[in-house]
């Protein structure tokens, strides 16, 4: 039973990492959102997990303190909204993985998704590879876990496959954008999280959730 409730426990923290993660990505953040995000690095920062996650969590709590909301706004339309920005940043997996948008990495991507049971969302325009709707589909794996579906094969063909990867070339463009700031931590803390992901399949790390 004690391991039972351990693991319920752990899917709880992991959906709790995954649905801050996505909310920097989804869309331009608010007043309500920044203040979150301060709250939530503040009492991350407290906590040791491992010298990447850590140095991620601290990087994004200053540069937090630092930012105003306006200028996370600006960096935000200008990497994944203004389709005239130099620095427009694309966000789906294939493009990375295959070298173009909808390539064939995004039939193996669907075939995860349907033996997973996770249908597109009506009125989500976009493709099923992109960051956001493949950290939803790690949220809804999971959740499936939760309530007694095996789906840890699927979680690991997702993250090993197509989020792993495409995080990591992520961070090296953005990496090269030299006025994005608050996004390079963003995908840093993200890159780094991601680590604990894929160490679930090897041995159980520690988390701590956010509030």
């Amino acid at each position: 039973m004690q391991t039972d409730i351990s693991n319920r426990d752990l899917c709880r923290v992991r959906l709790r990492f995954l649905d801050l993660l996505k909310s920097f990505f989804q869309d331009s953040p608010d007043s309500e959102r920044l203040s979150r995000w301060r709250g939530i690095f503040a009492a991350l920062g407290k906590e040791q997990v491992n010298l990447k996650l850590d140095t991620a969590i601290r990087e994004l709590s200053e540069i937090l303190s630092q930012k105003s909301l306006q200028e996370i706004r600006d960096e935000h339309y200008r990497l994944f909204v203004d389709p005239y920005s130099r620095d427009l940043l694309p966000l789906t997996a294939s493009y990375y993985i295959d070298g173009k948008s909808f390539g064939p990495s995004l039939v193996t991507l669907r075939d995860i998704l349907k033996q997973g049971e996770i249908i597109r969302e009506r009125g989500v325009d976009d493709p099923e590879d992109t960051l956001i709707i493949m950290l939803d589909a790690l949220i809804r794996l999971i959740q499936g876990q939760q309530d007694g579906e095996d789906s840890n094969h699927l979680q690991e063909q997702l993250l090993q496959q197509f989020l792993v990867p495409t995080v990591r070339q992520i961070k090296t463009r953005i990496t090269a954008t030299a006025d994005a700031p608050f996004y390079q931590k963003c995908i840093s803390f993200l890159d780094a999280y991601l680590d604990l992901e894929r160490g679930l399949f090897e041995k159980q790390p520690d988390y701590t959730a956010p509030e």
